[in-house]
This record gives structure tokens, C-alpha cells and sequence, in this order.
């Protein structure tokens, strides 16, 4: 049986700090905080997606990268779409 794939806070930081280029400080713990508190413009964002994209294998249709607005919205989104990759 395949280990089911977590997307968590960890690996949402990973991709601000080492792709978006945010210091860890900024970014913080408190997955509450929305992309737009930390500063990112939607060129920002589109490279979270891509990063999202490249490691999961999955893309995030436009309509839902609007629904998405803070980091607990992008781990539950890729955490839901993993699960429906399952």
C-alpha cells in the first residue's frame, strides 16, 4: 500500500523561504497568515503554484488559486488534491 502524501506547514515555508525567497522569520508558524499579510504579489504566488505543480504533479486551476488566500487554504487545497490523487 502507498504512504499517502502530506503537504504540511513545513513544506509550505520550505517553498516561501527557498523558491519565493521570504526570510523564515517572515514567514513565521502560524499557518492563519494570508499570502497577502506576507507580502506576495501574484507574481509571487504563481511561483508557488508552480512549485506546488513540480513536486506534486498536479496544477492549481486559476479559480482555485483565488479561492486560496492563506497558507492553511494551500495546505488544505493540496492536501485535499493529493488525497483525490490517491
Amino acid at each position: 500500500m502507498a504512504t499517502q502524501q502530506q503537504f504540511s506547514m513545513e513544506d509550505m515555508k520550505d517553498i516561501l523561504v527557498n523558491r519565493v525567497g521570504l526570510p523564515a522569520e517572515t514567514v513565521g508558524d502560524d499557518p492563519s497568515k494570508s499570502f497577502e499579510e506576507l507580502g506576495l504579489d501574484s507574481l509571487a504566488f504563481v511561483e508557488i503554484q508552480l512549485a506546488v505543480q513540480q513536486q506534486y504533479g498536479f496544477t492549481i486551476a486559476d479559480e482555485d488559486a483565488q479561492e486560496i488566500q492563506t497558507m492553511q487554504d494551500a495546505i488544505d487545497y493540496t492536501n485535499r488534491r493529493l488525497q483525490e490523487q490517491g
